[in-house]
Order: structure tokens, then C-alpha cells, then sequence
């Protein structure tokens, strides 16, 4: 074949090869979340390759077997270990940018059959979490492991960070009779109990990736993205409808089963898996990338673990883990320590409504409370009993959070007020 003949088919293989390459790339680098970690695009492109991931798989698989075909055609097109190459990462890119996300989040247990076991027998299992934990270097024993807990018409849940970290998005079961399921992002250290609700739509949620250091979840019946720490679709923003927040307080696990002895706890053991394949797949993932990633990268480390935020205000340090509240736009984070530093207990003004910022030293406990009654309160228990009655939780209390996140989302926040 002279060159003026091969040079369409030439030209048609390459052009193929380029546009298949091209697309499994953009798949990879703004869907797969472990790629993030080297390379970020801007918000609304990422954006836009989730809302077309579908046809750009298409054309990429279309103009995948396209450059196959021309290739079996023509042989002297390219060299075939280095085509077998190109195909491998072609193929690789996609799956890890539209199927690895969904296996490494996926919902270990079946549909409303999340696993709880009594307090009374969750440090055998939290023992087993412990030396797994990226917590570890925090933590000397169990009881100080940090849980999330949420108050449910089932009773007391506790959720340890290990086992949200996989899948991120779990079952909690009622809260006043409305389904309630926990949100965890293990970059932002945030738990946030949500209804899985957004304008008057029930939603079926899944983790996907991350956004400026933050779970993003989407809807498995309409595809729509929402980012967790809003509980908004990401297309609407912070101020879109959002999902009904409930209140939740972080503890110690000694102080969650010295306060609510007949609690229970969240387990989402590798082990309950009787397929060994999946087992050594969720280990690999579980402890070797997540937690690896969390303990190095975000734990360990002044710079954020996806490099997608570059602006930090140093009125804290950046992985200052602090408790932000917000009530209507009125955003304020407050420290463990500036709390104790004033007795304890500080009665302050946020979004025009009183509340009560309280923090048990002996217990490693913040909480807040509405504070309804007009009078300053003097005396809180972590259950908001206090002087002038029972208060109730402020819902939007978000415990433990890095303050570089905290920041980038809410820059308007004010910090440790005092009245």
C-alpha cells in the first residue's frame, strides 16, 4: 500500500485514538475521585463532564472501537503492545471515573438492614476499628475514640468516623417519625444527619466524589449532584432548597456509653462480607487508600489532601477542628478551648436567636441549644437540661469540622463570639 493510500486510514485511526483518549481522561480526571488529589478542574467544568458523563462514555467507547477496528484493518498503523497500552488506559480511566467511585462508596448493607449492635458490645468491634483508624495516633484506647451520635426514635446511634468513612452515606432510621440517614466526609471530618428530602422529592443518595475538600452525593434516581455540607442540589448552591438537618453531638465512646447505656453503635466490619473477593477489595480500599489518604494526607499535613481550595484565613490554624453553627446567614465557629476558657458554657446571639454554646470538659463534649426562655441560662447538662427548663439542640451544630473547609464554604464566618 502506497503512502497516499494509507494516509486516510492513518489519519482516521489517530483521529479515533485521540477523541477515545481525550474522553476516558475527562472521565478520570473529574469523576475518579483518587485522581483529584493531582489535578482539579474548576467547579463547572467538573460540573459539566457529571451532567454528560454518559455521552462522553459513548463517544469514548464508540471512538474506542472505532480505532480498534481501523487498526485490525491495518496493522502497520501503530505497534501493537503499545496500542494494547493505550486501550488498557483508555478502558482503565473510565471505569475508575464512572464505575470505581460507586463500588468504593456503595452501601455495604442491604436496604434498611445497616448493622447496629448494643454499646455493651461495640468495644469488641471498635477494638478491632481501632488499630485500623487513621485515628490511631489521636487515641490510647477505645473509649476515647470520637463518635457522632444521633438521638432516634430507635434510641441513641453512635457512628464512629472508620466506619462512615465506607460508604459515607448510611441509614439512621427515624427521627420524629421522618427517615433520617448520616452523611460523613472523612476530608472535612463531618458527620451531618440529614432527611434524604429536597423539595417535597425523596431521594436516594450515594457518594460520588469531592468538591473543594467536601462530599458531593448524588441522586441515584435522578443523577443530581448534592453537596453534603449545603444539603442542596450542587446545581442550586447553598442558598437552593435543602434537606431537613437533625442534630447530632461528637463524644468520646466512654462518654456516649456512660450517657446512654442503652445506645448503640454503627459497625460496618469488612468481615461481615462472606465473599472473599469483595473482602480483600473493600481492605485494599478501606484501609489502604481511604484511610492511608485521610491519616497522610489530611491528618498529618498543613495543606488540604485535593488541592482544590487556595484561599485560608489565619484566625485559626488550617486543620483547627472547630464547631461551626449557622442560623439563617449568621455563621460562627467556635473552638473546644475558647469555650472552656470561658467557663464552659457562653450564651450569645447568633442569626438573631439566643443560644446556649456548651462544652463538658470532663466529658469532650460541644454541644448548642435554642435558648427560648429570654433569660441567660447559668447551668447546662450535654442532654440540655438546664436552670430555666428543657432547651432544645441546635440542628445545624456541625462538630469537628476542619476550619479550612468551614472557611471556604461559609468566608463571611465569624469566630468564638462571645455575646
Amino acid at each position: 500500500m502506497s503512502n497516499t493510500e494509507n494516509h486516510p486510514p492513518r489519519l482516521l485511526f489517530w483521529g479515533l485514538l485521540v477523541i477515545a483518549q481525550i474522553g476516558a481522561f475527562l472521565l478520570f480526571k473529574d469523576l475518579a475521585d483518587l485522581s483529584q488529589w493531582l489535578i482539579q478542574s474548576e467547579r463547572e467544568f467538573t460540573m459539566f463532564v457529571w451532567y454528560n458523563r454518559w455521552i462522553i462514555t459513548a463517544i469514548t467507547a464508540i471512538t474506542l472501537a472505532g480505532y480498534l477496528l481501523v487498526w485490525f484493518r491495518n496493522r502497520s498503523l501503530l505497534n501493537g503492545k503499545l496500542l494494547v497500552l493505550l486501550t488498557f488506559l483508555c478502558l482503565f480511566n473510565v471505569y475508575a471515573g464512572m464505575f470505581n467511585t460507586h463500588l468504593m462508596f456503595r452501601a455495604q448493607d442491604e436496604p434498611g438492614s445497616a448493622t447496629f449492635v448494643p454499646v455493651s458490645e461495640a468495644a469488641e468491634y471498635l477494638e478491632k476499628m481501632f488499630h485500623a483508624s487513621y485515628e490511631k495516633p489521636q487515641f490510647e484506647s477505645v473509649d476515647e475514640i470520637s463518635v457522632l451520635v444521633l438521638e432516634t426514635d430507635q434510641g441513641a446511634r453512635a457512628y464512629t468516623d472508620y466506619y462512615m468513612l465506607q460508604p459515607h452515606v448510611i441509614e439512621g432510621g427515624s427521627v420524629g417519625g421522618e427517615e433520617v440517614i448520616m452523611t460523613y466526609c472523612g476530608l472535612t471530618n463531618m458527620g451531618i444527619a440529614y432527611s434524604p428530602v429536597i423539595d417535597g422529592q425523596k431521594l436516594n443518595l450515594r457518594a460520588v466524589n469531592q468538591l473543594r475538600n467536601n462530599l458531593l452525593m448524588a441522586d441515584a434516581n435522578t443523577g443530581e449532584p448534592v453537596q453534603q455540607i449545603w444539603g442542596t442540589l450542587e446545581r442550586d448552591g447553598e442558598k437552593g432548597p435543602a434537606m431537613k438537618q437533625w442534630p447530632t453531638v461528637r463524644m468520646p465512646f466512654g462518654t456516649f456509653r456512660q450517657l446512654y447505656p442503652n445506645g448503640e453503635v454503627y459497625v460496618n466490619n469488612i468481615e461481615q462480607n462472606d465473599n472473599p473477593i469483595i473482602r480483600f477489595f473493600d481492605r485494599t480500599i478501606r484501609d489502604g487508600v481511604m484511610v492511608h489518604a485521610v491519616r497522610t494526607l489530611q491528618w498529618q499535613t498543613d495543606e488540604p489532601a485535593f488541592p482544590t481550595i487556595k484561599e485560608f484565613d489565619d484566625r485559626l490554624p488550617r486543620k483547627k477542628l472547630v464547631y461551626g453553627i449557622n442560623i439563617g446567614d449568621d455563621y460562627v465557629a467556635y473552638t473546644k478551648e475558647f469555650v472552656a476558657e470561658h467557663g464552659g458554657l457562653l450564651n450569645v446571639s447568633i442569626g438573631g436567636q439566643a443560644v446556649v454554646v456548651y462544652y463538658d470538659q470532663q466529658m469532650d463534649s460541644l454541644t448548642a441549644f435554642y435558648n427560648a426562655t429570654g433569660n441567660a441560662i447559668s447551668q447546662v447538662d450535654l442532654f440540655g437540661q438546664s436552670d430555666q427548663g428543657q432547651l432544645n439542640r441546635v440542628e445545624t451544630l456541625k462538630s469537628g469540622i476542619f476550619w479550612f473547609i468551614w472557611y471556604d464554604f461559609y468566608k463571611q464566618t465569624d469566630v468564638n463570639r462571645l455575646s
